[in-house]
């Protein structure tokens, strides 16, 4: 494999970690805005109602069908952190050799 081509590999990879980084990073905004807008109100709540309403402001806002900023792939981490026996915590970045 030629150098050029070791160095297209090389920066393939970064662009797609980079992706995901970005992905991540959208969705931990999102939960960072929620927790500082709407803390006290969260924290009130049972962790059930809780994380219904974080996944149903995450719908509005990232749905790929009708979301003011739509992104599947922040809606996709955002569902998954939020599903039944999560917490709603900040999204922790993927170990090497994940996403």
């Amino acid at each position: 494999m030629s150098a050029n081509q070791n160095l297209n590999a090389a920066l393939g990879a970064l662009e797609s970690k980079l992706e995901t980084l970005k992905t991540l990073t959208d969705a931990n905004q999102f939960m960072v805005e929620a927790l500082k807008e709407q803390g006290e109100a969260l924290q009130a709540m049972a962790a059930g109602p809780a994380r219904k309403m974080l996944r149903d402001q995450a719908r509005a806002k990232f749905s790929p069908d009708g979301g003011s900023t739509p992104n599947p792939a922040v809606l996709a981490i955002l569902e998954k952190s939020l599903g039944s026996g999560q917490s709603a915590q900040i999204i922790a970045f993927p170990a090497a050799g994940g996403a």
